[in-house]
């Protein structure tokens, strides 16, 4: 057997992501194919003996090159391991030599899929590493990927036969029956008078073939195999069959071709991944029922967000012995990810729990006793049935003969159809609705997946769902008002049912959108504060930035995953919250890092006491969490408050002369029933009036002179007049990335502007000149951009335009309280402006003086708006490699900021870098105490540091070397390199190392 450890160590492997698949073990069962290709000579796949994995995940299967002959079989692994859609990377092992492919569907000869190594001593140390965290060449493309390929051969096939005027139903059914027949095919499952090659590639090419194979399907499965409609077998058309057969097409003699085609007979199904299934469903609602789609929420999960989900939420279980026998229900069920994996999962804990692999009997026992799914969509259940059928084929170790693979019915039992297809109360609600049994509560160990996340669906019933989640709130932390569902959303009433489905102290685990976390208006905080109150959530990982990214491919909305056990949570208790980071080259491979140890651990009680918590954390740091802190102390009214009581407030309730610029018209203009009979109103109010352009913000005071006149007649809704008298300070929503600060400027005439400006008019205040001055230099600096960056519930979370709402909302001075001396500054610093944009830099200074902040503040500010902005430009600098001038700052930095604590002690400090490794993705920092120089072993200390901190795909290590000294390792992303950072972790050391400061732990 090969030495597999051996050979990989010098590459930076590490030990416990390396699993051989000679012992077959339930850790494997992902890799079921596999393995039985171990055992099955004739398979060429039987020659890959390793896989190494990162996060749980595959990174490269290895092959021992003793085992290949030749280009071509290379060429052939790189195309079947692409079946299976996971895994990135082949390495071939040979002693002292490691040669990795990028595996993929395509053209390319080994040599041209080859990845370039440094074969430098230092950078072979880095390469496994290397390949996790930078995935070179690993971007997933359409034509490589082979969940899209597999997708767009399904969906054309069932929009064909659609297309026939065969029933939605009907083709869905006919498609999978003929994909179910071709898996077993595939995988040498059919009988011996079917599996001869001719004879099974006509399985669906006759109305006579077509219903003996369907026969033989139901006789022999025994469960609601994809129903069928009658005898539709003698009224399909020709052409039906011709699709049909299409999908039973096998490559010659079993052997793939060296070209590349998406076609039927180019895929090898006895590798192609049961979850696969899932998008099928997905892309079928989008192509035919968008808006079917868009209500029930029917958008595919993920394989490697549903494994984490499932995965975090096994672990927890484990702690409590119970997952062997765990019950699990998923309640929106879709194309059943969630479910597959559970299965995948639960027969895992049963292998370890019995000693032995589970055979067909104890399977079926699993499916039919410990998985519960409930959707309102009978094609969604079609799906899952179907992908339940091949996953228990999959995971059975003695599959043949065929004919013992019998099934029961699941419907009923396993997959609940909940509501449609009635017109009862309710029954439009689904899984939310009054169609889900008494027996189903408190029933599961866990309740997981992927709800609905649609808004505004306006469903029937409504008020039924809001009873519901009224008095769960009410039973669990006795709520005398019902918890807020604001706009209607359908995945917060989800979690709320499920606190009932659950048993007490089961794990709950779902994806939900992410406006949970961070959306501040429309009731979201009441919202938020009653479920944080009612359940105990432990985790939170909180996807925005990685939205519109591989990672969760085919949405645009922010994404978060909560994970909590159905308790209410105990006074003082906290949850981790993980904001994974854009890291373009990792997120494109459809992975990112979930780093554990670099949580921010939030009190329950904070997100009470402080609605915005979470958005501070995840756009800034502790730092910015406790400069607002300190800001809100003084007392300072909004700017809202303020204007209310000094300017005054409009007919309709809000702050008179100040709001959103006109609109338009536009197909939704209405027309009004006192109106003068044409759509939208009238716009003469603001004929003539100079319109502001974006341009003429460039100048702070705007020239008037400069722009065009106003000349629509008709606007979509009317506007209050006073919002364009002057003086009126102009804001621009969407500040530019290229300036690091809001756009705004000042009109001393009257002006219009349209709805992507905000205006505040005060014409008729005192010294109103004045007061549109002052607002200009507080919305220009950097201060209100970070303020509105950190506090604001759609800034830099779902939207990259600043809400009128977040400006409205900043802490503002009171301008009546101004001296005569701040008045002159106001009007002084206005003037400079407008010479010099480096006026600026005064003006930052100016009003964090005002706020009484000082330099440091004002760092902590730039570096939050330098590093964790919505904009291109800012991600790509945030995850470049710190320059030697940036390290060597972090470190002098860092060790000034320790130095003060270490002379009380009498003990110097010194803050070295480690030597720089460009190939490895971190870098090291060296600190020790006293004149010894650090031992000798500190190297080989470091490399066991590097190898831990790949296995956790940490962003920040720290270990103590076996001479007392302090070895850390931070990803080498500038991020993660700022003076902030610097003086976050001289706090973390000085309040968790002081024995290292004192000089107590050297050896």
């Amino acid at each position: 057997m090969t030495d597999w450890l051996a050979r990989l160590e010098p590459f930076g492997a590490d030990r416990q992501a390396l699993h051989s698949l000679d012992v077959d073990g339930p850790e494997l069962l992902p890799y079921a194919t596999l393995t039985s290709a171990r055992r099955n000579s004739n398979s060429i796949l039987g020659v890959v003996g390793a896989v190494y994995e990162w996060q749980d995940a595959p990174l490269v299967f290895l092959v021992d090159a003793d085992q290949i002959d030749g280009n071509e079989q290379i060429h052939l692994l790189r195309r079947l391991l692409a079946m299976r859609g996971d895994a990135p990377y082949l390495g071939i092992v040979a002693p002292g030599r490691l040669d990795v492919y990028a595996i993929a569907l395509d053209r390319k000869t080994p040599a041209q899929a080859r990845i370039a190594v440094d074969v430098s001593i230092e950078a072979i140390k880095d390469l496994f590493p290397h390949l996790a965290n930078h995935r070179p060449r690993a971007a997933r493309t359409k034509q490589g990927w082979i969940s899209n390929v597999v997708l767009n051969l399904l969906t054309e096939a069932i929009d064909r036969l659609i297309g026939l005027e065969i029933e939605h139903g009907d083709a869905i059914s006919l498609v999978g029956r003929a994909l179910f027949a071709r898996f077993l095919a595939d995988r040498d499952l059919l009988p011996a008078n079917l599996a001869a090659p001719d004879v099974a590639a006509a399985m669906f090419d006759n109305p006579d073939n077509a219903r003996a194979t369907c026969t033989w399907l139901d006789d022999t499965f025994n469960g609601d195999l994809l129903p069928l409609t009658g005898d539709i077998f003698d009224h399909l058309p020709s052409e039906a069959y011709h699709v049909l057969g299409n999908i039973m097409m096998r490559a010659p003699g079993g052997q793939l071709f060296l070209g590349w085609a998406e076609r039927w007979d180019r895929l090898d199904f006895a590798h192609i991944p049961v979850g696969v299934l899932s998008q099928a469903y997905e892309l079928y609602l989008r192509s035919h029922a968008p808006v079917k789609q868009r209500q029930e929420g029917g958008y595919y999960t993920p394989r490697p967000i549903a494994n984490l989900l499932v995965r975090a939420s096994f672990r927890a279980l484990e702690r409590d012995g119970v997952t062997a026998d765990a019950r699990i229900l998923d309640p929106a069920a879709g194309a059943g990810v969630f479910l597959l994996t559970a299965f995948r999962e639960l027969v895992a804990a049963r292998w370890r729990a019995d000693g032995k692999r589970p055979d067909t009997q104890r399977l079926r026992e699993i499916l039919y006793d410990q998985i519960t799914g409930f959707d309102i969509n009978e094609a969604a259940l079609r799906f899952t049935a179907l992908a339940l059928y091949l996953m228990s084929i999959e995971l059975d170790p003695e599959p043949q003969p065929v004919d013992k693979l019998g099934f029961d019915n699941l419907r009923g039992k396993v997959l609940h159809q909940v509501g449609a297809d009635t017109d009862a109360p309710g029954a439009a609600l689904g899984s939310l609705g009054p169609f889900v049994g008494e027996e189903h509560r408190g029933r599961y160990d866990m309740v997981v997946g992927n709800p609905p996340w649609s808004t505004g669906t306006k469903l029937p019933d409504w008020s039924l769902v809001l009873s519901t989640v009224a008095r769960i709130a009410s039973e669990r932390i006795g709520a005398k008002i019902a918890p807020p569902l604001p706009n209607e959303v359908l995945d917060l009433p989800f979690v709320w049912r499920a606190m009932e489905w659950a048993k007490p102290g089961a794990q709950i685990a779902f994806a939900l959108h992410a406006r949970l976390l961070f959306q501040q208006g429309d009731g979201m905080v009441d919202a938020r504060r009653m479920l944080f109150q009612a359940l105990d959530v432990t985790s939170v990982i909180n996807g925005v930035e990685l939205r519109q990214t591989k990672v969760w491919p085919e949405i645009s909305a922010p994404f978060c995953l909560l994970i909590a056990t159905n308790r209410i949570p105990e006074t003082g208790t906290g949850f981790r919250m993980i904001s994974p980071r854009v890291e373009t080259e990792l997120n494109a491979s459809g992975a990112m890092r979930i780093d554990v140890h670099s949580a921010e651990i939030i009190a329950t009680q904070q997100v009470v006491e402080t609605p915005d918590i979470l958005k501070i954390l995840f756009r800034g740091t502790k730092a910015d969490l406790g400069l607002v802190q300190r800001i809100r102390t003084k007392g300072f009214p909004t700017l809202e408050t303020f204007w209310r009581d000094a300017v005054g407030i409009s007919d309709r309730g809000r702050m008179a002369g100040a709001g959103r610029g006109y609109q338009t018209l536009k197909p939704s203009s209405r027309t009004r029933k006192k109106g003068d009979g044409q759509p939208g109103a009238p716009a003469q109010y603001l004929h003539g009036l100079p319109d502001v352009t974006i341009e003429c913000l460039d100048d702070l005071l705007i020239d008037t002179d400069q722009l065009d006149p106003f000349q629509h007649d008709r606007v979509h809704d009317p506007r209050d007049p006073r919002l364009f008298e002057a003086p009126i300070a102009v804001v621009h929503k969407s500040p530019p990335a290229e300036r690091g600060r809001i756009r705004v400027a000042v009109s001393n005439k009257p002006v219009a502007y349209n709805e992507n400006f905000y205006g505040y008019s005060p014409c008729e205040l005192h010294r109103a000149d004045i007061l549109v001055r002052y607002l200009a230099l507080v919305f220009g600096s950097k201060f209100a951009l970070w303020l509105a960056l950190i506090t604001s519930g759609e800034f830099g979370f779902e939207r990259d335009v600043i809400e009128k709402a977040a400006l409205d909302r900043i802490p503002l001075p009171d301008f009546r309280k101004l001296g005569p001396d701040t008045l002159d500054e106001i009007t002084q610093l206005f003037d400079e402006l407008r010479l010099s944009e480096k006026s600026w830099d005064d003006v930052d200074r100016w009003v964090a003086d005002l706020y009484g902040l000082g330099p440091t503040d004002l760092q902590i500010i730039s570096d939050t708006l330098a590093f964790n902005l919505p904009f291109a430009e800012t991600k790509i600098t945030a995850q470049a490699r710190p320059d030697p001038k940036t390290t060597a700052d972090f470190c002098m930095l860092l060790q000034r900021e320790l130095e003060p604590w270490a002379k009380r002690f009498n003990t110097p400090v010194r803050v070295h870098m480690m030597a720089d490794r460009p190939t490895s993705p971190w870098l090291g920092l060296l600190l020790h105490t006293g004149t010894k120089a650090p031992d000798v072993g500190v190297e080989q200390d470091w490399e066991g540091l590097l190898a831990f901190a790949d296995a956790t795909a940490a962003t920040e290590m720290m270990v103590e070397d076996r001479s007392g000294a302090l070895l850390i390792g931070r990803l080498a992303q500038n991020r993660y390199w700022s003076d902030t950072q610097a003086r976050l972790l001289a706090q973390h050391i000085i309040w968790s190392r002081l024995d290292f400061l004192r000089g107590l732990n050297r050896r």
